[in-house]
């Protein structure tokens, strides 16, 4: 093993040498090139290569126009390189042998114990420090090569410290955790210096990794999440200075990995309760991080912005679920409600921007619906939330007057909706009428009815375009069946006869399907034709499809005999239509 060390390291030096031999020899030509050409040294002139189609061994000098501004940056930063490597070469290439020299002394001696566990440490602090200080000088001119070198000794420090708590015993965990935090914080501060976002998020990522190399075998949560709180506001410091936003999300990120076993409750839930301030700490320094942050952008809304955002809302109601009592849930949770909801409204009264409103008034709402779900369930589960879904949009209209923003926010009906379906093949139907399945449905299609009619209505008060808008037909529509449902159900529950409750519920069907299809013909209103069409049409299919096998023959005479004659006397409607129109 030691020999193909050995050989692996010789290799890498004549590798080296060679090298340094070839730009060595590379300088030398093109001071021959600038001879040749008369002593300009030109950058067009020093970098032009010809291409194949040119002959060979014609000198074809460029104007300075065309080439030198394309050629001046790689120029710059290749001779800046070149000149570093060729300035006393010989000298550099010896001391990386010296350098490899020391590796392999310090290994020698490590396997015959000349240096004691002490050294041993002493030498890889002393080592990463020297990495940062070179990282440091090094960055100053060339950002990546610093940045290598500062992220390498900060990451040789944390290693040697945490081998020095595992092995050999050497540091307290809140001494260690102190070392390994001051070598991430120096990278930050680089970071800082030099505006440099990888740099910032090397140093978060190390700061985060930190605390897992203590070698700790006590769990003093507290004592963790206060080192977690030091570092985001160290982060939230580098955002403030340098702009680098996506820091945020990042640190965000970072104490939620930290969180999830408390949420998925790995530990007790006492543990719990005690961070629970931790939690409500984060999440205020985030928000008011975020809300400062998109006031004061006079650019479009940042991805990060919207990440953190929508991730602090999670956050913070995942503790909340996790770590407060359950007596206080619903209230704390329907505080912060009010809290993000508020910040939505004066995000967009400052910005105007549409986006940040909408993540924040959804994490209000999604924190409205957490709550509730604390306190409720079943039915009134069902009934509060599509309350809160009607106020949500009427709140919304009123704010912002676009019916095109509403339209989102009437999305959240989905969920009272798909939560009703038990309430419609719910088993109270077979003992009566009213319970509180009944005044499910009735509130679902009263909200979504009256919602439709009030935004039909907004466009001749307010001058709204809603005509132009799939909300109004969509929720009206959809209200009504509702009601339909709610019919044919009240009256199958309430009447002994199955047939009779069918007729009636198909005679008023057929009724609603005529009244809207000739008032929509007269009136040119397409839409409730087609809607009135369409009532009729389910309700002939129904009798000739499902009706004529399941009633008694009776029950079918009669219902065909009034249907027939409901739609007959469509007849005269359209005659007196007809003539109204020759008069005219």
């Amino acid at each position: 093993m030691l020999l193909c060390i050995h050989m692996f390291a010789l290799d890498f030096i004549i590798f080296l040498a060679i090298f340094f031999v070839i730009l060595n020899l590379r300088g030398r030509i093109q001071e021959l090139e600038r001879i040749v050409n008369g002593g300009n040294k030109n950058p067009a002139n020093e970098y032009y290569q010809p291409t194949q189609k040119e002959k060979p061994y014609v000198s074809v000098p460029p104007s300075p126009e065309t080439f030198a501004p394309q050629y001046e940056r790689v120029s710059q930063k290749e001779e800046r390189f070149i000149a570093w490597v060729k300035e006393d070469w010989l000298l550099k290439l010896g001391a990386l042998l010296l350098l490899i020299g020391f590796g392999w002394l310090t290994t020698y001696a490590f396997l015959n114990n000349w240096i004691g566990p002490a050294g041993r440490i002493t030498l890889g602090i002393v080592a990463g420090t020297s990495f940062l200080l070179f990282g440091w000088l090094r960055i100053k001119k060339y950002i990546h090569q610093g940045g290598v070198f500062l992220v390498l000794g900060s990451t040789v420090v944390l290693l040697t410290t945490f081998a020095a708590r595992e092995f050999y015993d050497f540091f307290t965990p809140a001494s260690a955790l102190v070392l390994m935090f001051l070598s991430t914080a120096f990278v930050a501060l680089a970071s800082v210096r030099y505006s440099s976002r990888a740099l910032a998020l090397s140093s978060l990522i190390l700061a985060g990794i930190a605390p897992l190399l203590t070698g700790s075998h006590t769990e003093d949560y507290v004592s963790l999440f206060a080192y977690l709180l030091i570092v985001v506001l160290g982060a939230i410091w580098v955002v403030a200075l340098t702009g680098q936003r996506s820091l945020t999300p990042a640190a965000l990120a970072l104490v939620s990995l930290y969180s999830l076993p408390h949420f998925f409750s790995f530990f007790s839930s006492s543990d719990a309760e005690t961070l629970l301030p931790f939690a409500y700490a984060f999440a205020t320094v985030f928000f008011f991080t975020n809300i400062i942050g998109i006031v004061r952008s006079k650019e479009g809304t940042h991805t990060a912005d919207m990440i953190t955002a929508a991730g602090n809302g999670l956050f913070l109601l995942a503790w909340i679920l996790a770590g407060a009592p359950d007596e206080w849930k619903s209230l704390i949770i329907a505080a912060w409600m009010i809290v993000f909801v508020t910040g939505a409204f004066l995000i967009f009264k400052a910005t105007q921007k549409r986006e940040p409103f909408f993540i924040y008034a959804g994490v209000g709402i999604a924190m409205l619906a957490a709550a509730t779900a604390v306190e409720l369930r079943g039915a009134t589960l069902v009934i509060a939330y599509t309350i809160e879904c009607g106020m949500i949009s009427l709140i919304s209209y009123a704010l912002l007057r676009n019916i095109r923003t509403v339209e989102q926010t009437c999305l959240l009906f989905f969920i009272p909706a798909g939560l009703s379906f038990s309430s419609i093949d719910s088993y109270a139907w077979e003992t009566g009428v009213f319970h509180k399945d009944f005044f499910v449905l009735f509130v679902l299609g009263a909200t979504l009815f009256g919602l439709g009619v009030f935004f039909f209505m907004a466009k001749a008060k307010w001058g709204t375009d809603s005509s132009s808008s799939p909300l109004v037909p969509a929720l009206t529509i959809v209200g009504s069946v509702y009601f339909y449902v709610l019919l044919w159900l009240s009256l199958h529950a309430g009447l002994l006869n199955e047939d009779t409750a069918t007729t009636i519920s198909l005679a008023v069907y057929t009724i609603i399907g005529i009244a809207t299809y000739f008032y929509g013909l007269s009136n040119k209103l397409n839409g409730l034709r087609i809607y009135g069409g369409v009532i009729l049409g389910m309700v002939v299919l129904r009798m000739l499809f499902i009706d004529v096998w399941e009633m008694e023959i009776s029950g079918r005479i009669v219902t065909f005999f009034v249907m027939g004659a409901l739609l007959t006397g469509t007849a005269f409607l359209g005659k007196k239509k007809q003539l109204a129109n020759n008069q005219q």
